[in-house]
């Protein structure tokens, strides 16, 4: 059998703060069982993990401290479950309590610490999870389980055995780095074992930060860098407006982001719009604006003297665009909530961005909710609206005018599939070359903009951009 240690990433620990004799217990406790609420509330209705988080911490106020270590076990716990489930699974002589949602979920929550949380000591993460069963009566009978499987999680951390490679390297690969066993087995076909493992890898590391400098006509970029020269790298990415955040901090009290100099984009969604080939005055429709990162850059580079109508078929969506909007005084954007499949506009656009809904596999690690949340079937039923989507940019695209076709996928069937179907369905488009702009390391062989994490060390991202002749023949 194949034995390992497990490795414990680099991840911001968290420190407890007591206040009296009961205090920091009381308070841990309390986290812990916001956190399980999370989780809950994701099992039963899988999504947007960070929305929810988010949303659930909007409705209780709790310090910055706390916060952040809500934000690490919730994040932490998914993106490292199907490998804490086969640790788990390991020390069960009898699943029938497993039946219990909750005593799953709060083994889940003190098996993340005692792997991979150094910080937290290993007796306070198995107290603190036997104390969360006996609160709540469904599952307290329990308590006695909970205790012996973490235990001896603690005995054997060092000695884990995985699965055997040479009888399902796959299977593997899956329990190893956490991700679902179909998606291994599609990336180790196309990118072969070690690129697989680099990818995965990437996966599993918390993400970074990354500030994109706005309101450039308020603020100039030596001022801005003044400001956040202690906080961030230097500037990088598209047209030098992204900034990398050195350390975890507070963004809600963050001056500059509440003021609108700022806004939180990874600079891999710069690169997307850099295929636009921008210039002031230009008229842009973007049919799948929402949450209004690209949106907003495009109205900052073409000025206002261009317009740019943001599409989006939620309305909730185009609330948090509009509350973008105003906070960085954007005067130049259109929202509109519609289906972008058949929009309700009959004039045309000189430039059209189509980041078009997909599977998502280039986004894994600042979204590991999307590892439960997809499945393989998804990248077909994505296809399909891709191509629905693509059908209703040549509509809206004037004579000499520019669609671009971006997502945040891995998968063929996504991106290169699409341009081929595309091209071949469209004879007055043709496949354009990029602007200069963007570098020819993010260039593949076929001229499409081409951002994979385990080449490149940042979030994945496809566009291709499609120029129409400037008379039909």
């Amino acid at each position: 059998m194949n034995k390992t240690r497990v490795n414990k990433p680099g991840m911001k620990k968290y420190v407890k703060t007591a206040r009296g004799k009961d205090a920091g217990i009381k308070k841990s406790m309390n986290t812990r069982q916001f956190v399980l609420k999370i989780l809950t509330d994701f099992d039963t209705r899988p999504g947007d993990l960070e929305r929810l988080t988010d949303k659930a911490l909007s409705q209780k106020r709790i310090e910055h401290r706390d916060r952040r270590f809500v934000f690490e076990l919730v994040f932490g716990v998914i993106r490292n479950r199907i490998y804490l489930d086969y640790v788990i699974d390991r020390f069960i002589a009898n699943d029938r309590e497993l039946k219990l949602d909750n005593v799953r979920r709060i083994l889940q929550m003190g098996a993340y610490q005692i792997l991979f949380l150094d910080r937290v000591p290993d007796h306070a993460a198995v107290n603190e999870a036997v104390d969360l069963v006996k609160k709540d009566k469904n599952v307290a009978h329990a308590s006695g389980l909970v205790n012996a499987i973490l235990r001896n999680i603690i005995k054997n951390k060092f000695t884990i055995e995985l699965p055997d490679p040479r009888v399902d390297l796959a299977r593997r690969l899956s329990v190893e780095f956490s991700h679902p066993k179909w998606m291994v087995e599609r990336w180790l076909s196309r990118y072969g074992l070690s690129n697989t493992k680099k990818n995965m890898a990437f996966n599993n590391e918390r993400p970074a930060i990354y500030l994109r400098r706005s309101r450039t006509s308020s603020i100039s970029r030596q001022q801005f860098e003044v400001d956040v020269r202690t906080l961030c790298e230097p500037g990088s990415g598209y047209m030098n407006l992204y900034y990398k955040m050195k350390k975890s901090l507070d963004l809600e009290n963050l001056r500059l982001l509440k003021s609108g100099f700022c806004t939180i984009q990874a600079p891999s969604s710069g690169w997307a719009v850099a295929l636009l080939g921008l210039a002031s005055g230009d008229r842009v429709i973007d049919l799948c604006a929402a949450p209004g990162g690209k949106t907003t850059l495009i109205a900052e580079i073409i000025g206002d003297s261009g317009m740019i109508a943001a599409c989006d078929r939620s309305r909730w969506k185009m609330r948090m665009i509009a509350e973008i909007i105003d906070k960085l005084n954007l005067k130049n954007i259109y929202p509109i909530v519609c289906d972008s499949v058949r929009p309700p506009l009959t004039r045309k656009f000189g430039k059209v961005l189509l980041d078009a809904p997909c599977t998502g596999s280039g986004v894994l690690q600042r979204h590991p909710d999307g590892r439960f949340v997809r499945t393989a079937d998804d990248v077909v039923n994505m296809q399909r609206l891709q191509r629905e989507l693509l059908d209703s940019a040549v509509n809206l695209v004037d004579d000499g005018g520019v669609i671009v076709y971006s997502t945040c996928s891995l998968e063929p069937e996504e991106n290169e599939h699409q341009v081929e179907w595309f091209l071949s369905k469209y004879s007055e488009f043709r496949l354009d070359a990029p602007p200069d702009v963007i570098p020819a390391m993010y260039i593949d062989d076929s001229n499409c903009l081409r951002i994979t994490p385990f080449e490149h060390g940042v979030d994945g991202m496809f566009g291709a951009r499609f120029k129409k002749s400037s008379k039909q023949a």
